[in-house]
């Protein structure tokens, strides 16, 4: 059982911060870009909540908890582009699961 960062051999911990690292950036500027265009707002507040709680613990160094809510908010943001309430520009599109299904 994992009980911390330094319990992670180094080969995982490594890839683990290259995942971490790509997609926390990807994450930086799908915010600045992206649009949320439904009108339950409150389902984007709480994503940008989530996003808010990663930033943090990224900037604690918490990297297991920053990455689970990496990819709990590219869950969540993939699922609001599937039910067409993004605006999402073509630049990074490419980034959620919509462009491959169309």
């Amino acid at each position: 059982m994992v009980t911390n960062d330094k319990d992670i051999p180094k080969r995982a911990y490594g890839e683990l911060m290259y995942y971490l690292e790509r997609e926390y950036r990807k994450l930086e500027i799908v915010f600045s870009k992206v649009h949320f265009i439904g009108n339950q707002k409150d389902v984007w507040i709480l994503i940008l909540s989530y996003w808010e709680d990663c930033k943090h613990f990224y900037n604690k160094n918490d990297y297991i908890k920053a990455f689970e809510l990496v990819n709990y908010i590219w869950g969540m943001l993939d699922i609001l582009a599937n039910l067409d309430l993004l605006e999402i520009p073509r630049d990074v599109k490419k980034w959620f699961k919509i462009e491959q299904n169309n």
